[in-house]
């Protein structure tokens, strides 16, 4: 009788199908880690970009720094300044994708 190989062999398929799963099971929570560090840059952009526009908002037209809540793109920013004797400290707290504290500051010279 005539050998005729055709095909794999279910142990190849299943050598095939593990490495597969292997390989996907490592790559998936790193895409995911990656998805939610990208979702964090974007919000550290626009809270310095809020923060920027809000700097220099008081000082070209002498505006009072107050404290104010702003929302973004869903989320909710917090501006507060803060006086010292030299320098008045900005600063914009939000939370991020992974439900941590996030803050950005400037120093501004009075």
């Amino acid at each position: 009788m005539k050998n005729c190989s055709k095909g794999f062999s279910f142990s190849e398929t299943l050598a095939a199908f593990s490495i597969w799963t292997i390989i996907t099971s490592l790559l998936i929570p790193q895409v995911i880690m990656i998805t939610i560090e990208r979702v964090n840059t974007k919000q550290s952009i626009t809270a310095y970009k809020l923060l920027h526009e809000k700097v220099q908002h008081a000082a070209f037209h002498k505006a009072e720094m107050h404290d104010e809540v702003l929302t973004k793109d869903n989320i909710v920013y917090k501006l507060k300044w803060e006086e010292e004797e030299a320098y008045s400290k900005p600063c914009v707290f939000w939370e991020s994708a992974n439900n941590k504290e996030k803050k950005a500051c400037l120093l501004l010279s009075k």
